[in-house]
């Protein structure tokens, strides 16, 4: 039996929903699905505030050096 892809649409609207990186009771409910929604936008999140972090201290050094 093969597996159906999973995708989580509202069922009215039929639009993507942003995901709080603090997550919500909605996702919980899901379940595994909404899970594993909330640790994707979670770790993209964090991943794009530490690139910025890093082309701050990038831009500050270039700065300091002149």
């Amino acid at each position: 039996m093969k597996k159906k892809k999973e995708k989580v649409v509202a069922q009215e609207s039929r639009k993507e929903a942003k995901i709080p990186e603090s997550g919500n009771l909605g996702l919980l409910a899901l379940g595994s699905v909404g899970m594993k929604l909330w640790r994707e936008a979670r770790d993209k999140i964090e991943k794009e505030r530490k690139q910025k972090e890093s082309n701050k201290k990038e831009v500050n050094k270039k700065l300091k050096n002149g």
